[in-house]
């Protein structure tokens, strides 16, 4: 039984080493540069910057007593939520791992307030993932900060302005 939960910082090593094994495991398409700068820049002292800030949710996947995923999200003000990193360990995937972080996500960024989600990927097999959970692609596809495409998917969520959810 999967279950979601809020980053603890006594979880932070162990989500920093789930974060490094899922960028090695995932992300080997990416140009080496690419993946120096990910490692490098999701340290374990920014990650723990952001436990402390509230337009940031970092969430876990957990399997018994072992994190299998995990979803960093940024809420923009007025009105925008954004996924910068969605992983799965690659003998959870396909077993609803990310569908239940993502939306743990939107419930969190419908209750900031967020009318507009985002997500990107370079890995164009996940554009199934994102369209499945009601989410549009992009009419262009972008460059990321090494020269790869991606795909950019939007997704609008409508609810009434009093009805406010929390996570």
């Amino acid at each position: 039984m999967i279950r979601i939960e809020r980053l603890k910082k006594d979880d932070l090593p162990a989500f920093h080493n789930l974060l490094l094994k899922v960028f090695d495991d995932g992300f080997s398409y990416y140009p080496i540069i690419a993946q120096r700068y990910n490692k490098n820049h999701w340290s374990i002292k920014r990650i723990d910057e952001y436990l402390n800030n509230e337009d940031f949710l970092l969430l876990t996947a957990w399997d018994k007593n072992v994190q299998v995923g995990y979803l960093i999200g940024k809420y923009f003000q007025p009105n925008k939520s954004v996924i910068l990193w969605l992983g799965v360990i690659g003998t959870r995937r396909g077993m609803g791992v990310g569908t239940k972080l993502v939306k743990r996500w939107e419930l969190w960024s419908k209750g900031k307030g967020a009318e507009t989600l985002k997500a990107s990927t370079a890995n164009f097999e996940n554009e199934r993932f994102y369209e499945s959970l009601g989410f549009k692609k992009s009419s262009r596809i972008v460059k990321n900060d090494w020269g790869m495409k991606k795909i950019v998917f939007v997704k609008e969520i409508y609810f009434d302005s009093h009805q406010k959810s929390t996570f």
